[in-house]
């Protein structure tokens, strides 16, 4: 196959200019469509702007977002129905304007980004850092700094505050306009001296309920005078970061119903709206990609949400010697989707549902795929067969609404029924064909107020050599939902090795934070009595423990634990009691504890607490083998 090369500047494109590039670009992938050569589109270096005014406009739905309620997505960059394309960026840097899908590929093959990066020129995510905080003598007030790019405005006649994007240069109209914390759940403060990024109330932080005035004092510079008392969270130096999170209106950057997608040598300051989603897609390569802050123009936030979001996929997801830090959720996340059965049409057919509200419209199912049936309440192996898809009606055809599909399959349905007593529904289905291997290797991962790595896959899974620090919450989450998201699904062969974890205390945290925490949510939040989670191997990690447990693991069967070196970290170590206990087990079935090592005051002993309460044997190099309910600490429920 020959290669074509394509430079930019002859569509009119042009480094260092203010051209608006979202229609040149189009135009011209709209053009290299239906060649027979390899195309490369490349970008002299320089730097290139992105307006939504003109950018192209999809009504399509997206997983994880409030789709139902934005199903137009505009997307500035957008490289559809393209195959053998890759974009060159030597060394360009990308600004995306308004709150927009940034990239987008869609229905394209063999597509490859790389040697480049890209940014918001006002991102969602605002800022403000505390310099200064008084409370004495009956009056409480702050003074916050924000970034001299931050457009904002102070309202004269009420205690208001507005965030403001930058202005079109087409309309002179603001893309959005946010109040302080209005649209927030929740709000993430960093604090610098500590590598710590947490959540905070909304009522803990700036813009807190008992607010009496704001001043602007200089500019870039305010003050925000509080009745009674200072909001608990506001502490002198801690940055506080606010995003519209009740108003997820879509993805900053998105690959659907594509495969063999590879980035390579991407520098990511910004996602908005919920990160980078892999949507019902496969064979996906991130490939020395960075998503971090823009500290250049002095940000700390480098996403809305989630990182790398992987909702449905097949072939292999591969993230390989990235770095992430400073997103306000998951780094990464890589699941299913179980969609809930709620009637049986025939023997063979049903229609199922969409259970979360920010699942919704988009294909799930396609004829040829392969669908495995779970009991809500055990999601065992109750139904061990596979299913063919032989006819699908997708959400909002035919008169379906967005969550709802019928699906017919080659053979008749394991139940007869759908309800309980209680009306609640017992079934859920996952498409295993969308079900990808993953390799998460080589990667770093830094203050994260969530956790670092969501997987759930019954495929192969390697997590090896990555090295995880200020991770707030659990590091690796394992989790299979039928209850909450939905968010499916069974591991069968999981192997996480050769990984550093740091497990820090965060003051006034009461969540769950072992380094590896298996936790599946069944129907009602009800445990389980059987496995659910299958042959995961704990193998050759270094933990170094401040707080919590090394692996806290619900059922799992064939769980091994074996050559890791686990240290205590003193001397503000948070174990006492309850966390002197470093595995936690519940409703596991043969577990292998074999050849760990222990350093500091918790070793051999604390990591073999209550041990000789139960019917076990313990060998001189502390390898345990047992099939029991409950070892070495309670299940401990928060």
């Amino acid at each position: 196959m020959t290669v074509k090369i394509i430079d930019v500047s002859e569509y009119g494109g042009e480094a260092n200019s203010c051209k608006d590039h979202s229609p040149i670009v189009h135009q011209l992938l709209q053009d290299i469509k239906g060649m027979k050569e390899d195309i490369i589109l490349s970008f002299p270096k320089g730097i290139y702007h992105f307006y939504p005014d003109h950018a192209q406009k999809r009504n399509f739905h997206t997983s994880n977002t409030d789709t139902v309620r934005h199903p137009i997505k505009t997307v500035c960059f957008l490289i559809e129905e393209q195959e053998n394309l890759t974009i060159e960026g030597n060394g360009s840097f990308f600004y995306f304007h308004g709150d927009v899908m940034g990239l987008g590929v869609f229905h394209s093959k063999n597509i490859t980004l790389q040697n480049f990066s890209w940014d918001y020129e006002v991102s969602t995510l605002s800022e403000l850092v505390v310099e200064r905080t008084v409370a004495e003598d009956g009056s409480y007030y702050a003074e916050y700094k924000l970034e001299e790019h931050v457009p904002y405005e102070v309202s004269e006649n009420q205690p208001n505050f507005y965030w403001l994007s930058e202005r079109s240069p087409y309309s002179n109209e603001y893309y959005w306009k946010d109040e302080g914390s209005k649209n927030d759940m929740v709000i993430v403060g960093f604090d610098e001296s500590n590598g710590v990024k947490r959540r905070f109330g909304v009522n803990g932080g700036p813009f807190a309920d008992n607010r009496r005035k704001i001043e602007e004092l200089e500019k870039g510079k305010i003050r925000i005078h509080y009745n009674h008392s200072l909001p608990k969270a506001v502490v002198d130096k801690r940055v506080f970061e606010f995003c519209k999170v009740i108003d997820r209106n879509t993805a900053g950057a998105m690959i659907w119903e594509s495969e063999q997608v590879c980035l390579s040598n991407i520098t990511i300051h910004y996602l908005h709206g919920f990160g980078f989603l892999v949507q019902m897609s496969g064979d996906i390569t991130f490939q020395s990609t960075e998503f971090v802050p823009n500290t250049a123009m002095g940000k700390h936030g480098s996403s809305f949400a989630d990182s790398i979001h992987v909702s449905g996929a097949k072939g292999v997801i591969t993230v390989d010697g990235c770095t992430f830090m400073h997103q306000h959720d998951d780094p990464i996340n890589i699941h299913g989707t179980f969609t809930r059965v709620q009637k049986i049409i025939d023997e063979k057919k049903v229609e199922v549902i969409y259970a979360h509200r920010q699942q919704s419209g988009f294909p799930q199912y396609h004829l040829g795929d392969r669908v495995v049936f779970f009991n809500r309440a055990t999601m065992g192996d109750e139904f061990e067969d596979e299913y063919e898809v032989t006819s699908v009606v997708h959400p909002g055809q035919d008169g379906n609404d967005l969550q709802t599909m019928q699906v017919s399959f080659n053979k008749e349905l394991p139940f007869d029924c759908v309800e309980n007593e209680k009306g609640e529904y017992l079934y859920v289905m996952e498409n295993v064909t969308y079900t990808p291997e993953v390799v998460i290797k080589n990667n770093r991962f830094n203050h994260v107020p969530t956790r670092g790595i969501l997987c759930t896959t019954r495929r192969k899974v390697l997590i090896e050599d990555n090295h995880f620090q200020n991770i707030t919450m659990s590091t690796i989450f394992i989790s299979n939902d039928s209850n909450d998201w939905y968010e499916s699904g069974p591991v069968r062969d999981m192997t996480i090795r050769g990984n550093t974890f740091h497990v820090s205390h965060v003051d006034d945290w009461d969540y769950r934070k072992p380094a590896i925490y298996i936790h599946p949510i069944p129907l009602g939040e009800i445990p389980s009595p059987v496995p659910i989670h299958k042959n995961i191997t704990v193998e050759n990690n270094t933990f170094y423990m401040q707080h919590e447990y090394v692996v806290s693991a619900e059922n799992v069967e064939n769980l091994t634990i074996k050559g890791n070196k686990i240290v205590k970290v003193g001397p503000n170590s948070h174990y006492d009691g309850i966390h002197d206990v470093l595995f936690e087990f519940d409703t596991c079935k043969n577990v292998l504890l074999e050849g760990n090592t222990y350093e500091g005051d918790f070793a051999p002993s604390a990591a073999m607490k209550h041990m000789e309460e139960r019917d076990l044997t313990i060998n001189n190099e502390q390898t345990v083998v047992f099939d029991t309910k409950s070892l070495f600490g309670a299940k401990k429920n928060n």
